[in-house]
């Protein structure tokens, strides 16, 4: 299959919607049919929807707790060149994690399945999360072997 280019019916979607739990249930579910319509391998897409959703829970759990009603969160998931790349915003307020033994541990777990996590945080203008997985169609791609650290 080397050389194959996939044809998913978009290579690029993007959601707005309420930070609420449903919700993000449902984008889950949506990044994973688009991963294996992607031809990424069903141990990766499995990855990717892991790290995804950490940061949709943090959304949800966080962004907003001081806000009156759940704000907002969007998700954009695109596969351009080789990489395929999950941005999750929001426009609430940061806190910095607290780890506890058996909380706070989403960010850290969504670092350790993506080849590449950042998170751009500002005041007044929420925090975006931006996860990168290179080469994630080549077949037998190896986790190990694609992470540059």
């Amino acid at each position: 299959m080397s050389g194959v280019t996939p044809t998913p019916s978009t290579r690029r979607w993007t959601h707005t919607a309420p930070a609420e739990s449903t919700v993000a249930t449902v984008v889950r579910r949506r990044l994973h049919s688009w991963a294996l319509e992607l031809g990424v391998s069903d141990s990766l897409v499995d990855d990717i929807v892991l790290g995804v959703y950490e940061a949709l829970a943090n959304v949800v759990e966080h962004a907003y707790r001081s806000a009156p009603e759940p704000g907002t969160m969007t998700i954009t998931a695109a596969y351009e060149h080789e990489t395929l790349t999950v941005t999750v915003s929001d426009t609430g307020t940061w806190r910095p994690p607290t780890p506890t033994t058996n909380r706070s541990h989403g960010l850290q777990l969504a670092a350790a399945v993506a080849d590449d996590l950042v998170v751009d945080h500002r005041p007044g203008f929420g925090t975006i999360v931006t996860a990168t997985w290179m080469n994630p169609v080549s077949a037998g791609r190896s986790r190990s072997a694609s992470r540059s650290s």
